[in-house]
């Protein structure tokens, strides 16, 4: 049975590392009545709730899943999906969702909270907005590890969780005095006060120094394993200095920090096994490019060679607006 189970999972999981696809647990749960048998008696084959626009399934696998933990997964605006009596239903398992991702702002299920996901883990939303009076994340804070806003707006007034493990904030846009701006260097600063022992940090998107930015004390971040941005604005920001994965970009149109202010960043690099540097330009010139990350280097070997495999990223825009790169070893 156990065998059997194995198999199974392996077949239902295929590309996705998220959760089975409960399509294909369904179909073989007719396959004959011991597979059924296998398939009934695994609760996590079926803990895995995703949706998109089609909801008929959601009812068996919070039965069949009995008390295993839940990942929820919400890949359309509540507004496009036409059957909501699946809502329900599922905030009245709150106490076993541990990872739940939103696309959009799913107001229908926050009004509908009532206690505490204590199991919860990791939270992701793409697409929406969060209110100043969204009583979603003093809900969800105190056992929050991983983070993800993906195209999210959050107020000036928004205050990060804590101890976060992993930060991945894609294209967040800053809401102060009614006007939208990049997500402030003094935002960042505070996510990272607030997760000492943050282990992967992805900032992809731009961002803008801060009025107060030449006050902000860098933030020891000691576990820092892995770090990926594509702004120069927030190294100066936090030490890493046991980091072994290092992901920078830059666009040469930008305002070039002074190289002082790389001297925060060069600490990072100093156990760094793998730096990868990417450079975005309307025209390529490597002289131009090479220029300002030589003075990087050279700031990080003034008191030790680094070791680290260096790739140098090239990336243009071409005329029909595609891209393309040239990695430089």
């Amino acid at each position: 049975m156990e065998l059997l189970q194995s198999v199974i999972s392996l077949g239902a999981y295929g590309l996705d590392i998220e959760g089975p696809r409960i399509k294909w647990v369904c179909t073989w749960r007719r396959v004959s009545q011991k597979w059924k048998d296998a398939i009934d008696s695994f609760p996590s084959l079926w803990s895995s709730i995703v949706i998109k626009d089609r909801t008929e399934h959601v009812k068996t696998q919070l039965e069949k899943s009995k008390g295993a933990p839940l990942s929820v997964r919400i890949l359309s605006f509540l507004t496009d999906i036409p059957d909501h009596h699946w809502i329900q239903p599922v905030v009245d398992n709150v106490h076993r969702w541990k990872s739940v991702m939103f696309y959009g702002y799913p107001e229908d299920i926050v009004t509908r909270l009532e206690s505490r996901p204590s199991m919860l883990e990791a939270f992701g939303m793409e697409r929406a907005g969060i209110p100043d009076d969204c009583k979603l994340f003093n809900l969800f804070k105190p056992n929050l590890r991983k983070l993800s806003l993906t195209q999210v707006n959050i107020s000036h007034r928004f205050d990060p969780p804590l101890g976060l493990e992993e930060l991945h904030l894609h294209c967040v846009v800053e809401l102060e005095d009614g006007r939208f701006g990049y997500l402030s260097t003094n935002k960042v600063h505070r996510f990272l006060q607030k997760s000492p022992n943050l282990r992967i940090l992805q900032l992809e998107g731009p961002c803008s120094r801060s009025p107060n930015d030449h006050t902000l004390r860098p933030v020891a971040l000691p576990k820092l394993e892995e770090v990926s941005t594509v702004t120069s604005q927030v190294h100066h920001l936090f030490y890493a200095e046991n980091c072994l994965n290092f992901s920078i970009g830059m666009k040469l149109t930008q305002e070039r920090l002074p190289l002082s202010s790389w001297a925060t960043f060069a600490r990072v690099l100093k156990r760094v096994e793998r730096l990868k540097i990417t450079v975005e330009d309307d025209s390529l010139n490597f002289e131009a490019v090479a220029g300002p990350y030589e003075d990087i280097l050279d700031e990080v070997e003034k008191d030790q060679p680094i070791a680290a495999h260096v790739e140098l990223a090239l990336f243009t825009a071409n005329r029909s607006g595609s891209g393309f790169d040239v990695g430089l070893a």
